[in-house]
């Protein structure tokens, strides 16, 4: 191999690295699994102060999205299977709204994506600053004494067997 060729195989794996870090960043980013999530107080939709610790004694899918983002609308359906299939036993799913428009955006999302889940809104995102969200749907779940066990960034589909072990692992007993 010449000269030349070796420095652009190094000059491309550097690159390379670099953009694949650049973009890695947001499974890096933010609490750490193990640790207590931060708490924050947002708004229901009835203008409600509603602080995350009000929340400690159940399993939480704390999911950060917006209306305008594609991957967020394509998994709510797989969301609100999962919260209707764990919500009696002590399992929410609260839906972070990142959505600068406020409750006009998220109404008229939710006539045409129905949701019964707790929706919040952080139309001036400090709590997605807190948590470090860089990119959406991202999702946290944490156990019924607050700490975060899992991260998902990027669309998922909820409603599959991999889902209902992981929260069921954490569920209260009855």
């Amino acid at each position: 191999m010449n000269k030349r060729a070796v420095i652009f195989l190094l000059l491309f794996a550097i690159a390379a690295s670099g953009i694949y870090l650049l973009f890695r960043r947001d499974f890096a980013s933010g609490p750490k699994l193990g640790a207590f999530a931060p708490d924050f107080t947002l708004k229901d939709a009835k203008q409600q102060d509603v602080p995350l610790a009000s929340l400690r004694g159940k399993v939480v899918l704390l999911n950060f999205w917006a209306t305008w983002c594609g991957p967020c609308q394509e998994e709510m359906p797989s969301l609100e299977a999962l919260y209707q299939r764990y919500k009696d036993k002590g399992f929410v799913v609260v839906g972070v709204s990142l959505d600068e428009e406020g409750w006009p955006a998220i109404e008229a999302f939710t006539r045409r994506i129905p949701v019964s889940f707790p929706i919040l809104l952080d139309a001036q995102q400090a709590t997605s600053d807190l948590y470090q969200v860089y990119r959406i749907p991202e999702t946290y779940l944490i156990d019924p004494t607050g700490k975060i066990v899992d991260k998902f960034v990027g669309p998922q589909n909820y409603d599959k067997e991999i889902f209902y072990r992981k929260v069921e692992r954490y569920l209260p007993s009855s």
